[in-house]
């Protein structure tokens, strides 16, 4: 067992997905601190990440999603995850997305919020925190 790694004050666990390497480490960096994190940089990868943690037992609570991945779109890997028994998450873009798509993604319960990239870090993690209130409601 490696005692180096220091205990989380909390259990929330992030899944991070970005194709975008370098804003992945910088996302991950910023949450560490306060959240179990993991990271993924494909929309297949975050499918099967999501399956083998909940095969392990292990619940993802919020999913960050970028929405034009390298092999998917989010909204795809978004909608497949809730199949699943999905996870919050939160569907992220540097481009405009359309209204009507983020509105029934949200209606279907596939995403719960869409942010806009550059997306600063402290409205982030205040994005994080909102949704798990909310689902602890």
């Amino acid at each position: 067992m490696d005692t180096n790694k220091k205990k989380k004050t909390t259990t929330t666990t992030v899944m991070i997905c970005d194709d975008e390497v370098d804003m992945l480490g910088l996302f991950k960096a910023a949450l560490v601190p306060a959240y179990d994190v993991l990271a993924v940089d494909s929309g297949k990868d975050c499918i099967e990440k999501f399956v083998e943690e909940k095969r392990k037992g292990r619940k993802i609570d919020v999913l960050i999603l970028d929405y034009r991945l390298g092999d998917m779109l989010g909204d795809i890997v978004a909608c497949k995850i809730k199949e699943l028994n999905g996870v919050k998450t939160i569907l992220m873009s540097a481009y405009d997305l359309d209204e009507e798509m983020v509105k029934d993604l949200i209606e279907r319960k596939c995403i719960v919020s869409a942010l806009k990239k550059p997306i600063r870090l402290q409205p982030m993690i205040e994005k994080i925190e909102q949704v798990m209130k909310e689902k602890n409601n």
